[in-house]
């Protein structure tokens, strides 16, 4: 490791996670052991913890008030308790807040992947627990704190929201690079940021590090981008696309899963299996009749966080779709594994400029109109040439409110010349594949 990088971890990054609550070291030590646990191990450290967090929940929580008789007795009977549904957290989160709020918590919203913004609470321990899991995952990929990373991220709209990122970035020792507008010219900028910047690896949205792969290709200039690893998310990575990656940056891809609510949920090791962290989480995987499927068949997964007693978020859906794999991997980790992936997945919309807009850039314009009062509870936006068309659910007096402020943001921020096509609807269908596709490009 570099100077520059020790002073990053030891003198930036570890002294700000001590400040906020979020000491990682001896939950990363913890969890570097029980990695190589036995099955039936790991399963006594996920039925303890759960007892714990029921019983927890069950005395402080409004909406677990009625939870079974404790403690359970097998990780089997968590079945008996209900499943949660993202629209419950949406609109009722106060019933899911515990009464003992824990230290240092606040409040965190994710994009949500359906359409709306999802807010929930987290402490510190809890922040704790996830970023051990985040850092050993990256472990994996031979990342370690203090590298230098290019993030291939958003960029928040609002100032205070755009310094809290840079000063983020700062202390986490990454550049930002926006996957929400660029052109063939800012590709060409970004790759001379990274020229000086130097990156150790790579993180961020699948379609937006290969269209950069795909530049660096066609212009033929790599020269000193050598990252060590690659990590993608938020995406589908597809065999393709990790190919070409792959073939341009000379590293390999680590892919990751998760979602806001509840962080990563696995991460991709040397050998392309996506473990669980299965000592923060339990991971079910359902048939439509809520029974659980065989292993190696098309669930829905549904997921209860071990860690977040603040928020407590027990057998929650994610309403997407995927596969358990009951072979031990070659790395020697005993977590189970996850393949096939079937859910979120947003397009990439392109303006008559040739600007590329990710998907996320349209989710932060739905975030924002909450924060103004005016929530929508689903959308899609369906690009054919230069018609946009807006699917939206809202109430009926919120709609044209909505309507108006989106038109002007969309002219202002994506581009004036379109045509932009507004409709009330009261649900937003599913693919036949389960995703819920919120941005689509018609070629």
């Amino acid at each position: 490791m570099s100077i520059s990088n020790l002073i990053f971890k030891y003198g930036i990054y570890y002294p700000v996670v001590l400040l906020r609550g979020e000491w990682i070291g001896r939950h990363l030590k913890a969890l570097e052991k029980t990695q190589y646990s036995p099955q039936n191990q790991i399963e006594r450290l996920q039925l303890g913890r759960l007892n714990r967090l029921l019983q927890h929940a069950k005395t402080t929580v409004p909406h677990y008030a009625d939870l079974p008789e404790l403690p359970l007795t097998s990780l089997e009977q968590l079945r008996e308790i209900p499943l949660l549904e993202k629209d419950f957290l949406r609109n009722h989160a106060d019933q899911l807040y515990s009464s003992k709020t824990g230290l240092l918590a606040r409040y965190k919203t994710t994009g949500g992947s359906t359409g709306a913004p999802v807010t929930l609470r987290k402490d510190s321990a809890g922040m704790a627990h996830e970023l051990a899991a985040t850092w050993r995952g990256y472990h994996w990929a031979g990342i370690d704190v203090g590298d230098k990373q290019a993030r291939f991220w958003g960029i928040p709209a609002s100032k205070r929201d755009y310094w809290r990122a840079r000063l983020i970035d700062f202390v986490a020792h990454r550049k930002r690079l926006s996957a929400f507008a660029f052109s063939e010219d800012d590709l060409g900028k970004y790759f001379q940021e990274l020229q000086k910047f130097k990156p150790d690896y790579f993180y961020g949205y699948v379609s937006m590090i290969r269209q950069f792969a795909d530049y660096v290709e066609r212009t033929g200039e790599r020269g000193t981008l050598k990252p060590k690893a690659i990590v993608t998310t938020a995406e589908a990575l597809t065999e393709p696309d990790r190919q070409q990656i792959e073939k341009v940056f000379e590293c390999k891809v680590f892919n990751e899963y998760g979602c806001g609510e509840l962080g990563t949920i696995a991460h991709e090791c040397e050998h392309r299996s996506l473990h669980i962290s299965a000592e923060n989480m339990i991971v079910e995987v359902l048939a439509d009749s809520g029974d659980p499927v065989k292993v190696g068949e098309l669930g829905e997964i549904v997921v209860t966080d071990l860690i977040n007693f603040t928020t407590p978020l027990i057998r929650y859906r994610l309403k997407d779709y995927i596969r358990l794999l009951d072979k031990n991997c070659r790395c020697g980790l005993s977590l189970p594994v996850i393949f096939g992936i079937q859910g979120r997945e947003y397009d990439v919309l392109i303006n008559s400029k040739g600007q590329r807009f990710h998907g996320e850039f349209f989710l932060y314009m739905f975030e924002d109109l909450k924060k103004i009062g005016l929530p929508v509870k689903a959308f899609k936006i369906t690009q054919n040439n230069n018609n946009i068309r807006l699917s939206i659910v809202a109430t009926e007096e919120n709609f044209n409110s909505v309507k108006s402020r989106l038109l002007r943001e969309l002219k202002d921020r994506f581009d004036a010349l379109y045509d932009y096509t507004f409709e009330s609807v009261n649900y937003i269908p599913r693919e036949p594949s389960g995703k819920l596709r919120l941005v689509e490009r018609i070629s």
